[in-house]
C-alpha cells in the first residue's frame, strides 16, 4: 500500500485523513497535512480492501485522488509562472531602489503597509512576492521592467 500524498510505501499503520471532502490513506509523516479519521494496521487495511469489489475501491481511490490532484498542479503552475515573471534579480532591485531613495527597510515597509521582515526576506531573494506586492513594490519605488 502506497501514501497517497507523498506515494512512499506504508509499512506499518495507515493513516485515513480527512483533506477538505476527500478521505485520503497516508503514511504517517503525511498525516499531519489533514485531519486523523482513524489509523490502522496495513495487514487490515490490505484484507478489508480484498473483501471489497475491486471496482469500487478503485473509483473511490482515484475519484479522492482525482479532486485533489489539479488544485495541487494548479497551484504548483501558479507558482512557476509568478517566478517567471520575475527578474532573477528582483531583490537586488529592490534592494538598489530603496538605497537610491535613501530609505530604510522600515521605511519601504511602512510606505506599501507591509512588514520589515517581508522587504528583509524579499531583498535576501528567501521568498518571492506575490504579483499584488510586487506591484505594490513597483510603484512605491518607480521600478520598470
Amino acid at each position: 500500500m502506497y501514501c497517497e500524498i507523498c506515494g512512499s510505501e506504508i509499512r506499518d499503520d495507515v493513516y485515513f485523513i480527512r483533506v477538505d471532502a476527500s478521505e485520503l490513506k497516508v503514511c504517517k509523516y503525511c498525516a499531519r497535512h489533514g485531519t486523523l479519521v482513524r489509523r490502522v494496521r496495513v495487514e487490515r487495511v490490505l484484507e478489508e480492501g480484498r473483501k471489497l469489489k475491486s471496482a469500487s475501491v478503485a473509483s473511490a481511490v482515484s475519484s479522492a485522488v482525482v479532486r485533489r490532484r489539479p488544485r495541487i498542479y494548479d497551484e504548483m503552475e501558479r507558482v512557476l509562472e509568478e517566478e517567471a515573471e520575475i527578474p532573477e534579480d528582483f531583490g537586488r532591485l529592490v534592494k538598489s531602489a530603496r538605497e537610491r531613495l535613501g530609505w530604510k527597510q522600515a521605511e519601504l515597509a511602512r510606505r506599501i503597509n507591509e512588514k520589515q521582515s517581508v522587504i528583509r526576506k524579499i531583498e535576501t531573494g528567501e521568498i518571492i512576492p506575490t504579483k499584488e506586492l510586487r506591484e505594490k513594490l513597483k510603484r512605491a519605488l518607480n521600478l520598470h521592467f
